[in-house]
Parts: structure tokens; C-alpha cells; sequence
């Protein structure tokens, strides 16, 4: 696939490029945060910081996609956040982290931006026929970037210290860049542009999308119930993804190269999940509430396990779990939401995700300054086990959704 699309090559290039660098990043700054002020608030706060923009920039990223030329847009982002993420070099004691939540925000701003635009990018690079195969291409370059960039960011942190692991994220940006440059784009669509040119159009739109997803919510349960999902998840989810950097640093004293291993786990988990997903292609349905139920006992668990190593197990099981039911989640969304529709569809629940998970993120920083990780793990673990099996009830009684089968599914070459 690579070999044979080559537009597509250098954005899965750049993709990759950048999103290693993005966790050389987040590893060193959780892990600076955490050496500064020993605060799990702080922590949640930082990941806050990350998920806000994406409500205001991602809508803005969309727009402008439609409007003028993704190349550019994508390589400006780049460019821009390769001089935002210097500024990390600048935080030398606690009276300084105001400077992580600062360029937090604007790196998660430039992402919010470059997202949409790059998503967008890839029906324009690859032919429809491919479209599902890139998809998955997509799904298994973010197990890599979490396998070498949280790994080798814990150790790059831990033996080169994180300023190193800051400039590192700088030069992924303007590589990325460099990629993305050379990135032929065909003639935009003059039918596009005119779309937008009015107030009347954005109107139309608006209510358009309303009508749309009126339609959606009525067609099946499996849809109702995957909004609600997108909906209740995220409390699980964020507390989670605050609690993995303080499993590594607080719980289980492992620094630096505790947090990449944790998410090197995720990276394994995801690309060994990936790659088993064929076999659940006419039980789609029961692979996806079996794997976010299998998921959220599993932190249960980890919850509540005394060592580091049975924790990384753990965590790589249930990685393997999500990504089944992410995968087969979404190709059965993408069969049942009207393919004019998709990208509206997916972009609202993508908002009302990171919404809800921002503020559990914030809020579980808070609760650490009063409770116990493994307290709030534990309650984390069982809210995405409630909310999982009460979808199970309602998906595995919906008939008419069937299972999607013959398939195409993916494979690197």
C-alpha cells in the first residue's frame, strides 16, 4: 500500500514522524511536572489543557481545509509547533509550569488544526476502493508511534534527560514539514470552495447536520448506544490516562522509564489486537462489548495488583481488547451512518469525547490531591465496565445492524 500510494506514503511518513515526537514529549513533561511538584492536579490539568482545544480549533481545522490549501495549512502547523515546543526548554523549577500548560494548549491547538486537515487529505491522495485499507494502515501506525515513542521517550528521558527529549519533538515537527512539502496534491475542487462562500450555505449546513443526526440517533440501537458510549467511556478513560503516568512515577517509583514503558505496553497491545481483528468479522457486534468489558475489568485490576510488571501485563491485555472493539466499533459505525455524513459524525463525537474526557482529567487531578490512585483506578475500571455492559444488553438485542462481513482488511507492504 505504501509502495503503490505515494502521496499517501509521505503523510503516513510524516504522521509518524510527528506523532513519535508528540510522546517523546508528553513522556518528558509528565514526567518534569511530576519531578516539579509531586502533583497528580498538575498532571490533570496538562492533559486538560491538550483536550480543550480541540472544541474550538477542530471545527476552525475543518473550515479551513475546505478553504484553502491543506498542504499548507499542515505544513504551517508544523512549522509553528516546532518553535511552541522549544518553549518547554524554559521550565526549570515549579514557579515554571505555568509554561507546560501554556504550550500544551497552543501544541494541542496546532493538532486540533492539523487533524481534520490531514484526515481530510487522505480521500483526495487515495483511490475509494483503498480508502478502508489506509484507514486501517492508520490504526496500526498509532500502536507504532505509541511501541517507539513512548519507549524510546522513557528512555531518552531517563538516560538523556527531557530537555533532549524537547528538542527531539522540535525536529520531528519540521520533518514532518519537510514530508508533507513534498506531497503532490491534485487541482482543488472549484465545487468546494463555492460551498462555503455563504452565510446561507453555513445555515443550510447547520441545519442539514441537525437533520442528519436526528436520522442517525433513530436508524439502530447499536448507533444509540455508541453515542451514549462516546457519551460515558471517557469518565473510565480519564481517569485512566491521568493515573498512567502516576502508576509509573508515584505507585511504582519506575521515573522516566516507567511512563514509556507503560505506554509502550498500549503500543504492543493495540498492533497485536490490529492484527487479530480478521477473526471477528461476522461477530462484530459481540467483539466490540466483549473487549471494552474485558478493557475496563482489566484496569480494575491493575488497580490492585503490587507490582509493576503484573500492571504491564495487564495493561497490554487490554489493549488488545480496545483495539478489537475500537476496530470493529468503527467499521461498524461507518457502515451504518450515511457516507455524506461520516465526517460530521465522527467530528461530533470526537468533541463530545474529548469534552467529557477533559473534564474527568481535571477533575481526577484534583481527587488525587485527596484520594488514592489505586482508589480511583479501581473506580475508573468499573465505571467502563458498568457503562460497557449495560451497551452489551442493548447491542447484542439489536437485529438490525447485522455484522458487516467480506471486508477488505489491511496489510503493510
Amino acid at each position: 500500500m505504501l509502495r503503490q500510494e505515494k502521496g499517501y506514503r509521505q503523510l503516513f511518513l510524516a504522521g509518524l514522524v510527528n506523532g513519535i515526537g508528540d510522546r517523546f514529549s508528553q513522556v518528558a513533561s509528565l514526567s518534569l511536572i511530576l519531578t516539579l511538584t509531586g502533583s497528580g492536579m498538575a498532571v490533570g490539568i496538562t492533559f486538560a489543557v491538550r483536550l480543550i482545544p480541540s472544541l474550538v480549533f477542530g471545527p476552525l481545522g475543518g473550515m479551513l481545509a475546505d478553504r484553502f490549501s491543506r498542504k499548507k495549512i499542515m505544513v504551517l502547523s508544523d512549522l509553528i509547533r516546532a518553535f511552541v515546543a522549544l518553549s518547554f526548554l524554559f521550565v526549570h523549577d515549579a514557579s515554571d509550569v505555568w509554561v507546560i500548560y501554556v504550550s500544551s494548549f497552543l501544541l494541542s491547538a496546532g493538532e486540533a488544526i492539523y487533524a481534520p486537515t490531514r484526515t481530510s487529505s487522505i480521500p483526495i491522495l487515495v483511490p475509494k476502493e483503498r480508502l478502508l485499507a489506509v484507514n486501517g494502515l492508520e490504526e496500526h501506525m498509532v500502536g507504532l508511534v505509541l511501541i517507539l515513542g513512548s519507549i524510546t521517550g522513557g528512555v531518552v528521558a531517563a538516560f538523556l534527560g527531557t530537555a533532549f527529549s524537547f528538542i527531539v519533538n522540535a525536529a520531528s515537527f519540521v520533518l514532518s514539514a519537510v514530508l508533507l512539502g513534498s506531497i503532490v496534491f491534485p487541482a482543488p475542487h472549484a465545487q468546494t470552495k463555492v460551498k462555503h462562500d455563504t452565510d446561507l450555505e453555513c445555515v443550510s449546513q447547520t441545519q442539514s447536520t441537525r437533520k442528519e443526526l436526528r436520522a442517525v440517533w433513530k436508524s439502530s440501537r447499536f448507533v444509540r448506544a455508541m453515542i451514549v458510549g462516546f457519551t460515558l467511556w471517557p469518565i473510565g478513560y480519564g481517569v485512566f490516562n491521568i493515573l498512567l503516568s502516576v502508576y509509573a512515577v508515584q505507585v511504582y517509583d519506575q521515573g522516566d522509564l516507567g511512563i514509556g514503558l507503560m505506554y509502550g505496553a498500549l503500543g504492543i497491545g493495540m498492533v497485536i489486537g490490529s492484527s487479530w481483528t480478521s477473526r471477528f468479522m461476522d461477530k462484530m457486534k459481540l467483539a466490540v462489548v466483549s473487549g471494552f468489558i474485558l478493557e475496563g475489568v482489566l484496569h480494575m485490576g491493575m488497580s490492585q495488583v503490587p507490582n509493576f510488571g503484573l500492571t504491564i501485563l495487564l495493561l497490554l491485555i487490554s489493549a488488545i481488547g480496545s483495539s478489537i472493539a475500537n476496530a470493529c466499533n468503527h467499521t461498524l459505525l461507518m457502515h451504518a451512518v450515511p457516507a455524506h455524513f461520516q465526517g460530521r459524525f465522527f467530528g461530533l463525537m470526537s468533541a463530545m469525547h474529548n469534552t467529557f474526557m477533559g473534564i474527568t482529567m481535571l477533575s481526577t487531578g484534583f481527587l488525587l490531591e485527596v484520594m488514592s490512585p489505586r482508589v480511583l483506578g479501581f473506580f475508573g475500571g468499573l465505571v467502563i465496565t458498568a457503562v460497557s455492559i449495560g451497551i452489551a444488553i442493548i447491542v447484542l438485542q439489536d437485529k438490525s445492524h447485522p455484522d458487516c462481513k467480506n471486508i477488505e482488511m489491511f496489510k503493510i507492504v
